[in-house]
C-alpha cells in the first residue's frame, strides 16, 4: 500500500513540475534579439524627443520675448502719455509765473508809490518822523512794505522751482523713454533671431523626424513580431509539456493498474485530481485614481477636450490658436481660475508636487523654469499644445520626463 501511495504521489510531483516547465530554449526569438530591438527603439524615441524639447524650448523663448515686447510697448504708451502731461505741467507753470512776475512787479510798484517820497530811504522815512507816535506808524508801515517784498520774492522762487522740476522731471522720462525703446527693440531682434533658428531647425529636422519617425514605426513593428513569436513558441513548449505530462500520467496509471493486479488488489483507492490553481485565479488590480478636485477636475478636462486640434501658435490664447500656457491659461480661466500669462510663472502657482503624484487637473510642467506646460487628465494620458507646426492632443504621460508638478484645483 504504502509502495502504490508513493508511485501516485511521485506521478503528481511529475505531472505538475511538467505543466509549470516553459523552456526558454524553444522560442525561435531570444531574448537578447528582443533586448537589442527594445535598445534601438528607446534611441529612436529619445532621439525625437530632444528634437520636440529643443522646439520646445525655442518656442517658449519666442513667447516670452513677445510677452517682454508686449509690455515694452505698453510702457511706452504709458511713458509717452506721461511726457505730454508733464509738457502741460510745465506750459501752466510757464505761464503762472510769467503771470505772477506782471502781477508782483506792479504790486512792489504800487507799494513804493504809497510811501510819496521816493527820494529818501526807508530810515529817513522813519528818523523825520515829528513824534513818537508818527515813528511807530511808519515804522510799521515800513516792516509792512519790507515783508510783502519778501513775500513776493519767495512765492516768485517757488513758482520758478516748480517750473524747474517740471522740467528735470521731463528730461528724466525722455531718458527712460530712450531705455525703454532701446530694450524693445533689442527684444525684437532676439524674438526675430528665435523664428530664424525656429524655421531652421524646422527646415533641417523635418526630413531627419519624419525619418525616425519611420524607422520608429519599423522598429515597433519587429518588435511586435518578435513578441508574437516568443508567445507563440511559449504556448507551443506549453502545449508539449501538457502532451508529455499527459503521457507520462498514463505511463504511471498503467503501471499502476499492473501493480494492483499482481497484488491482486480488489480496490484500488480513489484518487483525486489535484485542484487547479485555474480555478482560483489571482487577479492583479490596479487601484483606481483618487482625486478630491473631481468635479472640478472633470469639467476642466471637458472643456480642454472641446480644443483637439486647435493649431499651436505663438503668443496663442484663443480657441484660433493656442502656445502651451496660453491654453493651459485659457482652459483653467474656464473653472474660475487665473493662471499667469507664461509657462515659468504658471509653475509658482497652487500646491508643487512630484510628477509621480500627479491627479487629473493638475498642471505638469518640464524645465525648471519651465519652457512647456500640460494639464494630466487621468489613465496615463495628457492633453497640452505641443510646440509650433502642431495642434492640441492627447498624449501619453510618462513622469520621467517631467520636472515638477502642481495641483490647481483643490
Amino acid at each position: 500500500m504504502k509502495r502504490k501511495t508513493l508511485i501516485y504521489s511521485l506521478s503528481v510531483a511529475l505531472l505538475t513540475s511538467i505543466l509549470q516547465a516553459t523552456p526558454t530554449f524553444a522560442s525561435p526569438v531570444t531574448q537578447g534579439q528582443i533586448n537589442e530591438t527594445k535598445g534601438q527603439i528607446n534611441e529612436t524615441e529619445v532621439q525625437i524627443e530632444e528634437l520636440e524639447t529643443k522646439i520646445q524650448q525655442l518656442d517658449n523663448r519666442i513667447i516670452i520675448g513677445m510677452e517682454k515686447s508686449k509690455q515694452l510697448n505698453d510702457d511706452i504708451k504709458a511713458q509717452q502719455g506721461q511726457i505730454e502731461e508733464t509738457k502741460a505741467e510745465i506750459e501752466t507753470a510757464r505761464k503762472d509765473l510769467e503771470t505772477n512776475k506782471d502781477y508782483y512787479s506792479a504790486r512792489l510798484r504800487s507799494m513804493q508809490a504809497q510811501g510819496k517820497q521816493s527820494v529818501i530811504t526807508y530810515a529817513e522815512f522813519i528818523l523825520s518822523s515829528k513824534d513818537f507816535s508818527e515813528l511807530l506808524t511808519r515804522s510799521t508801515a515800513v516792516m509792512q512794505i519790507l515783508e510783502s517784498n519778501t513775500d513776493i520774492m519767495k512765492a516768485l522762487t517757488e513758482k520758478e522751482e516748480t517750473l524747474k522740476g517740471a522740467e528735470q522731471k521731463l528730461e528724466n522720462e525722455f531718458v527712460q523713454l530712450k531705455k525703454s525703446q532701446d530694450e524693445l527693440a533689442s527684444e525684437q531682434q532676439k524674438v526675430e533671431a528665435d523664428k530664424v533658428e525656429m524655421k531652421k531647425v524646422l527646415e533641417d529636422s523635418k526630413s531627419t523626424l519624419k525619418q525616425q519617425q519611420t524607422q520608429l514605426a519599423k522598429q515597433q513593428t519587429q518588435k511586435n513580431a518578435q513578441d508574437k513569436a516568443r508567445q507563440e513558441a511559449q504556448e507551443k513548449a506549453r502545449q508539449d509539456a501538457q502532451e508529455k505530462a499527459r503521457q507520462a500520467a498514463q505511463e504511471r496509471a498503467r503501471q499502476e493498474t499492473q501493480e494492483r493486479a499482481r497484488q491482486q488488489a480488489p480496490e484500488s483507492p480513489k484518487q483525486q485530481a489535484p485542484k487547479s490553481s485555474a480555478n482560483n485565479p489571482s487577479v492583479s488590480v490596479s487601484p483606481p485614481e483618487v482625486a478630491t478636485n473631481s468635479g472640478d477636475a472633470d469639467e476642466l478636462i471637458a472643456t480642454a477636450k472641446q480644443f483637439l486640434g486647435v493649431p499651436y501658435v505663438w503668443g496663442g490664447t484663443s480657441p484660433n490658436g493656442f502656445d502651451c500656457s496660453g491654453f493651459t491659461q485659457y482652459v483653467f480661466r474656464s473653472v474660475g481660475i487665473y493662471l499667469p500669462r507664461v509657462s515659468r510663472d504658471q509653475q509658482d502657482v497652487g500646491t508643487s508636487i512630484s510628477p509621480y503624484n500627479v491627479q487629473k487637473g493638475d498642471l505638469v510642467f518640464r524645465g525648471n523654469p519651465a519652457y512647456h506646460v500640460g494639464i494630466y487628465i487621468g489613465g496615463g494620458k495628457y492633453i497640452h499644445a505641443p510646440q509650433t507646426g502642431d495642434v492640441v492632443k492627447i498624449a501619453t504621460y510618462n513622469p520621467a520626463k517631467f520636472t515638477t508638478a502642481a495641483r490647481v484645483l483643490h
